[in-house]
């Protein structure tokens, strides 16, 4: 497709989508002319990606932000985890792209990064709050998201009074909402036509990301709050 097809697909206009590919944050489009270029899906895909994270369906994230959300997608990281991950307080999502790690890595690489001991790192695993993803010969592999969040737990378990069965309902607690969307999207894919049923479920996970993020926002108290 031309650029005009393009800014018609995503609905972001084309000054916009000429100035993220200044910024490198586009794949390279197949020149066919010195003014004139061909673009494909993954473009289409990009540019509604940095759209979201530039307003508020994942962001409103500056421009590096974007940047670096980016690189966390690029290593195999879900965008609205990335987005997650780097809205972190105490820059802890930002160290994922800085970090001198990328890509896959053991349980024990990540128990080292985030400053705790293996037997923790496994006994944070067993409870379901650092899972890493299924690897070759049902082994497990961890990559920036699983570091990231390991070294949440690490700041958490730092104050004496929290061990790490303190903090198995919250495990279960998601489990439990996990399954529950889940059956949501069952229900609004079931009876969806051949190609919506995916951008039905992207719609609905964007959805459910605003409503938990609101949630908490209004649910967990203010501090000085009785």
């Amino acid at each position: 497709m031309r650029m005009k097809e393009l800014v018609g697909a995503t609905g972001v206009p084309r000054t916009a989508i000429h100035h993220y590919q200044r910024e490198g944050l586009l794949p390279p489009a197949v020149k066919t002319a010195r003014n004139a270029a061909l673009y494909g899906p993954e473009h289409v895909e990009r540019v509604k990606l940095i759209r979201s994270l530039r307003n508020d369906e994942l962001g409103p994230f500056p421009l590096e932000g974007v940047r670096q959300i980016l690189e966390m997608v690029d290593r195999g990281v879900e965008p609205a985890v990335a987005a997650a991950l780097y809205a972190l307080p105490g820059g802890l999502g930002k160290s994922v792209t800085s970090a001198g790690r990328t890509g896959e890595r053991s349980l024990s690489d990540v128990a080292h990064d985030a400053g705790i001991s293996l037997s923790t790192a496994r006994s944070l695993h067993g409870s379901g709050l650092l899972l890493g993803r299924a690897g070759p010969g049902g082994s497990r592999v961890y990559d920036e998201a699983d570091a990231a969040a390991a070294r949440v737990l690490a700041e958490l378990l730092a104050h004496d009074a929290i061990r790490p069965a303190d903090l198995d309902p919250i495990a279960e607690l998601v489990g439990e909402l996990v399954r529950y969307e889940q059956a949501l999207t069952s229900l609004i894919t079931a009876k969806a036509k051949a190609g919506e049923a995916s951008e039905r479920q992207h719609a609905l996970f964007q959805g459910l990301h605003v409503l938990h993020t609101y949630l908490f926002s209004r649910l967990v108290p203010e501090p000085g709050d009785a």
